[in-house]
């Protein structure tokens, strides 16, 4: 009997030691990749103004007035470095596509078209979003990290529009498409709790005119991390990212806005 309970606190033992080596290693990985599944609510609006006379477009929801799905899993790849000590760099990436045809219920205008009541409409809305970010930890010890970043937030999106109206008439494809890379200011930091436990967020954020565009961005997401290996974890995670980009552009006098915001997972490699 004393030799069966010598063995399960040995174990127990042995398991709590390599929690704590696990999180120990943490502030000193050089190196780290994510493979997150996102689940995010979705909204989403676009105007295009008419170009010949300025004249107002009108602004719709791809929900629901054109019945995209307001809910997708996306993957999202995340990958990062430390170099240094206390300076870091990550990159980010991960896209949504969605399509959709629906008999409208109002009318919309698009650039110099105009799609009635009653026209079937097919939209597309395609967006890729890379996040680069380099970071500076003023505060950095073995369970805790604080730091303030400097990044680059690039939206490469299309949006698309065409249609037959009730009377048999065939709208051409009215698209928009732009690359916009915008700059921000960030704020992270994590915290271990416990051994094998611990916590991490960051926020991003945009206020700018630049060039063509002129943009406002809020990215914000936390997670709770299990590091169950010295070299590999797992965790939950919520993000939520509000954009919004104002576009003066020789084809394109508009706004897009979208909103993503809901849990993802995710598994991690660190070395």
């Amino acid at each position: 009997m004393r030799h069966s309970l010598f063995k399960v606190h040995a174990v127990a033992a042995a398991l709590l030691l390599s929690g704590t080596c696990a999180w120990a290693e943490r502030p000193t990985d050089r190196y780290w990749a994510q493979l997150q599944g996102y689940w995010p609510s979705i909204e989403s609006t676009a105007r295009a103004d008419v170009l010949a006379t300025g004249q107002p477009g009108t602004e719709f929801s791809f929900e629901s007035d054109l019945g995209l799905s307001d809910r997708k899993a996306l993957p999202a790849v995340l990958l990062g470095m430390r170099f240094f000590d206390n300076w870091r760099l990550e990159f980010e990436y991960y896209s949504l596509e969605r399509s959709a045809t629906k008999t409208l219920g109002r009318q919309i205008v698009w650039d110099d078209t105009v799609f009635d009541i009653a026209a079937q409409l097919h939209s597309e809305f395609d967006s890729s979003i890379y996040r680069l970010t380099a970071g500076y930890s003023f505060l950095k010890s073995q369970d805790a990290e604080l730091g303030v970043s400097l990044g680059l937030h690039i939206t490469d999106f299309m949006v698309s529009l065409e249609g037959t109206s009730n009377v048999g008439i065939a709208f051409d494809r009215e698209a928009k498409d732009a690359l916009a890379p915008l700059p921000t200011l960030g704020l992270y930091g994590s915290y271990a709790f416990s051994p094998a436990f611990g916590v991490r967020a960051r926020a991003d954020y945009l206020s700018l005119k630049y060039q063509d565009y002129d943009g406002k961005l809020l990215n914000f997401e936390a997670t709770l991390d299990w590091r169950f290996s010295q070299h590999f974890g797992a965790g939950l995670g919520y993000r939520y990212v509000d954009y919004r980009l104002d576009v003066t552009k020789s084809d394109w006098n508009g706004q897009l806005k979208y909103k993503f915001n809901g849990p993802f997972v995710f598994l991690e490699a660190a070395f």
